[in-house]
């Protein structure tokens, strides 16, 4: 039986950048601003874009994304894991526009731990 290694960092960027090409510009903004990769605040701008687009009805767009930082959280590395789980899960709720009715849309794995880490 073939097995993979976990998603990693750039591996993840690589996907958004493919599945999510509306998400181009500000994985290039901010690889030009920082110069290097900062998954956590790249995850930040990640919510608050699907937060935008589920918002402006586009909801295809913030499906897409949403099915990607799912794969993250479930087969990424431990660096990976992480940034979802603090800086994309954990700060649900902090922007307007995340609500109830956006967090319906999430895939269950993250729904489940956003309520782990409010019930943990």
């Amino acid at each position: 039986m073939d097995t993979f290694p976990p998603m990693c960092n750039e591996d993840f960027v690589y996907e958004l950048g493919t599945q999510v090409p509306e998400l181009q510009p500000i994985i290039s903004d901010h690889l030009e601003y920082f110069e290097e990769l900062l998954i956590h605040l790249l995850m930040s701008d990640i919510l608050r874009f699907a937060t935008e687009q589920f918002g402006q009805s586009s909801t295809d767009v913030a499906s897409r994304v949403l099915a990607v930082v799912d794969v993250a959280h479930r087969l990424g590395d431990d660096r990976l894991q992480n940034a979802v789980a603090v800086s994309f899960v954990e700060h649900f709720g902090a922007w307007p526009g995340e609500t109830d009715e956006f967090l319906a849309t999430w895939p269950s794995p993250l729904r489940e731990e956003l309520e782990r880490q409010r019930n943990g």
